[in-house]
Formats: structure tokens, sequence, C-alpha cells
């Protein structure tokens, strides 16, 4: 009996953790750039947003089974540029410290870039380190293909098509 309580709980948990909070968004159409501005503070200041998901979910095993969908997005916000991978259900396989994904994109060769966890500890969003030069490459490629690890869950490869970016921030 204590099991079953045990396990009861270790899933309401589980599910509670995974669900996305009041402040989520609805999910964007696969395949296709979604922009957002908003300003953020009576000084004005903006936040720019340019989000796209795969358009194949990603199937995980127990807990996070049932489909998760990849999201990228490009953020803008004082002066600095962000791009980071977000799951709906799941977990990367990071630390603190980091972590490699591989990145190609169109027909070019794989490439390792680092991605740090996010600072207040989410475990479905990786930021990559090096932006600028991700989303410069993103503006001329028709496609990027992410090759990551999933914690117990091993490496999956996700696509983007990231033709018709529109990105000036």
């Amino acid at each position: 009996m204590k099991f079953l309580v045990c396990l009861g709980s270790l899933l309401v948990f589980l599910n509670f953790t995974n669900q996305a909070g009041p402040s989520s968004q609805p999910a964007l159409p696969a395949g296709k750039w979604t922009y957002e501005k908003k300003v953020v503070d009576k000084a004005g200041n903006t936040v720019h947003k340019a989000s796209i998901t795969s358009p194949t979910p990603l199937t995980f095993s127990f807990p996070y089974a049932g489909g998760s969908v990849a999201t990228l997005t490009i953020r803008r916000k004082n002066d600095e540029s962000l791009l980071y991978l977000e799951i709906s259900r799941g977990q990367f396989n990071r630390t603190f410290q980091g972590g490699n994904a591989r990145i190609a994109f169109d027909n070019k060769p794989a490439r390792n870039y680092s991605f740090s966890a996010a600072e207040n500890g989410r475990a479905n969003i990786i930021f990559f380190d090096d932006a600028t030069k991700l989303i410069s490459q993103m503006k001329n490629a028709q496609k990027m293909t992410i090759n990551v690890e999933f914690y117990a869950q091993g490496r999956r490869t996700i696509d983007f098509s990231t033709a018709n970016l529109t990105w000036n921030h």
C-alpha cells in the first residue's frame, strides 16, 4: 500500500512539474515563424521574439509519453539576443554547467554547439551559448537540424524549417 501511495505521489509530482504555468503561450503553428513584440516596462523597453515549432513531435517513454512539441525561439531584450530550445514534455540531459548539441544547417555537416541550462532550473529548456552566430546561420538556411540528448530518453533529432526567418533586431 505504501508503494502505491508513493507511486501516486510521484506521478502527481511529475505531472505538476511538467505542466506549463498560467503564463505559458498557446501552441504555435508547426513550421511557420511567429513574431511577437512586447513593451516590458514604463520606459518603453521592448522584447522581440521569433518562434517556430518542429513539425514532428518527439516521442518519449514513461513518464513523458504522449508526444512532446519542440519550439525554437529567438529573443532580443536589453540589447542581448538569446536562442533557446524548449520542449513541452520531458527533460534535456544537461548540467548547470551546460552541454552540447549537434547542429546542422541544410546539407552541411553537423557541428557541436554548447548550451547552458536555464537559470531557474527548468529542465525542459536550454539556451545556446553562441546565439548570434547561430541566428546568422539560421537566416541563411532553409533547414536546421538539432541532435540533443534527453534525460533517460537518449539522443533525438529535431528539424526546423528556418526558411523565411525575418530577424533584424
